[in-house]
């Protein structure tokens, strides 16, 4: 991301820079261009006006113009620049018109040639710089596309991040959370494990000693000694009276007894058939067995509530960790699209790479091949042209002796075998050497058009190697850097990957826990709630039962009293 903002920086300052320059250029250009036109406007004065031979020109600024641009120009000789000078200022060895003119005819097309390449120059500077802000704009356009992108994919990974951070932090605290309340419901389980064994022992002793007392009052031996303690005359009204309170209370009783099958009831209605001593333990009895009532419904009251409570914590961390699982699955799946596609761009860059070497590696074979081609050529050329230069020197020894140069021995015969001609024959001989020379001159000539067409081809093949070997190092670079990026961001989706599945594993595996806790949770709640309304309806009606019984018991104390 820095490195595409310093691109774009870099080409809007290369943009600033190059506009700068321009701008110094066309107004160089512009004052040179106005200056030539100027001179140009008064040299196409000043020429017809002297060749009409117009002596009153030398007096308007126009003069004044082609003498000061007299001064500037380098390419006119002293000897003119005094001729023209001496001209416009009339002195005594004043210059004939004619000369005049044709110095200024001089200047005037060599100003025209300095304009003309001056407006190329400049033309061909303006197109430079047309190229050259398209090409930085492309650049900077390229650079803001990266740089929008990947901020907005920097953005999205934060926001990804700190989600996901969260989420591991809300995890680890629900962790921390649950194993407490584990650890505190198996305290909590076996601790009630161990009262309901208790209290069922002693239930079963309860109901074993209840079973065995009522066998040993029902039995013969029981019902005979207790009509051998019947009371006297002396209270016949008093017994009477209790047992008509008695007989009260066990109607009240047996029916609830017979409808609930309850053992403690049986208790009371055996002691209630008694007939010795008063109702005092009786009403303790109910007394007691009131309160275990009461304390029966209350401790089904808490378990219920309980189990109400855990069930629908329970299934909502089920909700939450199933929630938590596919949240997983979703990150799990990103993380392998993205390896999957951006292994499949880290395979595509590492191919053009391949290719791109190999480009090169073609490329620099074949230039090789055409260097050594040129240099095979030129050497062949600079002998042709040598052996020309050879020829036309023999043909001058001939014809134009004055051009001859002397030349060794060896250097003569291992180009040409000479023989003495008839003098009489040299006019006619420098008459036909002129055309074979010329066809010399013209070979040369040809030669050396075509040797310099090959150094052009030769320069332009290498530069273009140059540019080509300069644009795939570019490439290769670019491309290069963003191999080692994909492979980073693919070893970091990996290793998130990785971490995810972990992860997942650990979730998965506190679900199932949490699954079995559920299945415990209905395995010892759905009886008692089912059920919840019919046992506490059966208490209500038994403590009724007993509060009435004790009523009716009550009764008979407070009568008897009276009575007495």
């Amino acid at each position: 991301l820095q490195q595409h903002k310093d691109d774009r920086e870099a080409a809007k300052q290369s943009i600033g820079e190059a506009t700068s320059q321009r701008k110094k250029e066309n107004q160089a250009f512009q004052e040179d261009s106005a200056n030539l036109k100027g001179i140009i406007d008064a040299l196409g004065k000043a020429i017809p006006a002297i060749e009409k031979g117009m002596t009153g020109f030398l007096q308007t600024p126009d003069a004044s113009t082609v003498l000061s641009a007299l001064t500037k120009m380098q390419d006119l000789n002293d000897e003119d620049k005094q001729t023209v000078t001496a001209f416009f200022q009339g002195t005594a060895s004043q210059p004939s018109s004619g000369e005049v003119v044709g110095i200024l005819k001089t200047m005037k097309e060599e100003n025209e040639k300095t304009l003309d390449e001056i407006t190329g120059t400049e033309t061909e500077s303006a197109k430079n710089f047309g190229e050259l802000v398209a090409a930085k704009q492309k650049e900077i356009a390229a650079a803001t596309e990266a740089i929008e992108e990947k901020t907005q994919r920097a953005g999205e990974m934060s926001v990804k991040l700190t989600t996901l951070k969260n989420d591991l932090d809300e995890t680890q605290t629900q962790l921390e959370e649950d194993t407490g309340y584990s650890a505190e419901l198996s305290k909590n389980c076996q601790t009630k494990a161990k009262e309901y064994d208790q209290v069922k022992a002693t239930r079963a002793e309860e109901l074993l000693a209840i079973a065995d007392t009522i066998k040993v009052l029902n039995s013969d031996d029981a019902l005979e000694l207790f009509k051998k303690t019947l009371p006297g005359p002396s209270s016949l009204l008093q017994v009477g009276s209790k047992r008509a309170l008695q007989a009260k209370a066990l109607e009240v009783l047996e029916g609830t007894a017979k409808a609930h099958k309850s053992p403690a009831l049986d208790l009371i209605v055996m002691a209630l058939r008694g007939k010795k001593g008063g109702f005092e333990k009786v009403t303790k009895l109910i007394d007691d067995m009131v309160k275990n009532l009461k304390r029966e419904q209350t401790d089904d009251d808490a378990k219920k509530a309980f189990c109400g409570d855990e069930i629908d914590q329970t299934e909502d961390k089920q909700k939450e960790l199933k929630n938590k699982i596919h949240g997983i699955d979703t990150h799990i799946e990103e993380d392998e699209n993205d390896i999957e596609s951006t292994t499949g761009e880290i395979k595509t860059l590492r191919e053009g790479i391949k290719d791109l070497d190999k480009s090169v590696a073609e490329a620099t074979a074949q230039r090789k091949a055409e260097h050594a081609a040129y240099v095979e050529t030129a050497a062949q050329n600079n002998a042709a042209l040598e052996l020309l230069e050879f020829a036309k020197n023999r043909l001058n020894k001939v014809y134009h002796p004055e051009q001859y140069k002397e030349e060794s021995l060896v250097q003569i015969r291992s180009h040409v075998q000479t023989r003495d001609e008839p003098e009489a024959f040299g006019a006619q001989k420098k008459q036909n050497g002129g055309g074979v020379i010329g066809m010399l001159d013209k070979l040369r000539n040809d030669l050396k058009l075509e040797m310099n067409e090959d150094k052009l081809e030769e320069s332009d093949a290498q530069g273009d190697y140059e540019k080509l070997m300069a644009d795939s190092a570019a490439k290769r670079a670019t491309d290069s850097k963003a191999l080692t990026e994909k492979e980073g961001a693919v070893a970091d989706a990996t290793a998130d990957l990785t971490e995810s599945k972990a992860h997942r594993k650990e979730v998965m595996t506190e679900s199932q826990e949490t699954d079995r806790y559920m299945s415990n949770l209905h395995a010892t709640c759905d009886w008692l709630q089912e059920n919840f309304d019919t046992r506490k309806q059966a208490r209500t009606e038994e403590i009724e039962s007993l509060e009435k019984a004790k009523a009716v018991l009550a009764g008979a104390d407070f009568s008897l009293a009276q009575k007495a």
